[in-house]
């Protein structure tokens, strides 16, 4: 649990956004520091480790089903599967825009945090789901050559709704407001004057075409709680995990972190202008995760 989930919800949805970036940023600089103050660890040892471990990233965009997966690998036996160790908000704009700064995080930081939050625990395998890190994808397949990565999907448009109820991509923002457009992005020149809900889909769109021409391998989370043969074939059995089907059975019917009240009705009852939006800016991405297009 984060320190800040120890808060009352109101209180940290009306917390203003420069003490939630200033929050965030302080709990990355402590971890930070305390990986540095381990000086005598041999960077020999943490790779013996890491070689004698079965290790896989599960990444995608958030709202897509990660923390309800994380939970659910983590039954696995002689598994440590976690989602999200901790708020990463900041590195990820950063690697956004500097794949040199997300190779940076990754080598320098996060590989010996990980081995100094682990190491001890007796587990053959270590698994994250995290949607932080999507933009450090090739910095991991780099720091962990022997690593398995999947890049989980959700349909677009029910990421769209889920975080049109949030903060995201919202004016000031603290987890959004450094993305945007790259240079040679198609929609920059049309960024200024694109509304907030057309700006989620841009986002879901770029950063699932982003993980699946990275990594690859692409897993609907829609068939991961829908189809146990599919769930097994596609997850279990890349990732060498073992979960019974009574286990998946019992697990699915307990969602995690689930949007109570949203902004935006069922994309079924979506007016004209936003299906058409969605489909320009989405639409052939969806396809290309395996998505039909149906209203």
């Amino acid at each position: 649990m984060y320190l800040h989930e120890k808060i009352p919800m109101r209180l940290r949805r009306n917390s203003p956004q420069w003490v939630k970036e200033g929050y965030v940023r302080w709990i990355l600089l402590m971890k930070k520091i305390k990986v540095n103050m381990y000086f005598w660890i041999d960077e020999d040892d943490i790779e013996e480790w890491f070689n004698t471990k079965n290790v896989f990233f599960i990444l995608s965009i958030g709202r897509s089903g990660t923390q309800f997966l994380s939970d659910l690998l983590n039954k696995a036996p002689g598994a440590l599967v976690v989602h999200e160790p901790f708020i990463e908000a900041i590195p990820h704009q950063e690697a956004f825009h500097n794949p040199r700064e997300a190779e940076k995080y990754i080598q320098t930081f996060r590989k010996k945090e990980i081995y100094l939050r682990v190491h001890k625990f007796d587990i053959e395998t270590y698994g994250e789901v995290n949607s932080f890190l999507r933009r450090h994808c090739n910095a991991l397949k780099k720091a962990f050559p022997k690593a398995k990565l999947l890049h989980l999907v959700r349909d677009g448009r029910d990421v769209v709704r889920s975080m049109y109820s949030r903060e995201t991509m919202k004016p000031g923002a603290y987890d959004t407001k450094r993305i945007y457009p790259k240079e040679d992005d198609p929609w920059r020149d049309e960024w200024p004057r694109m509304s907030r809900f057309e700006k989620l889909c841009w986002y879901w769109m770029i950063e699932n075409k982003y993980l699946r021409e990275c990594i690859g391998k692409t897993i609907q989370f829609e068939k991961v709680i829908s189809d146990y043969n599919y769930f097994k074939k596609n997850v279990l059995k890349p990732l060498n995990l073992e979960i019974p089907r009574e286990i998946w059975e019992e697990t699915i019917n307990k969602p995690k972190n689930i949007t109570v009240r949203y902004k935006l009705p069922h994309w079924r009852e979506w007016d004209q202008k936003k299906r058409e939006a969605f489909e320009r800016i989405c639409g052939e991405e969806m396809k290309k995760c395996g998505y039909k297009l149906d209203w």
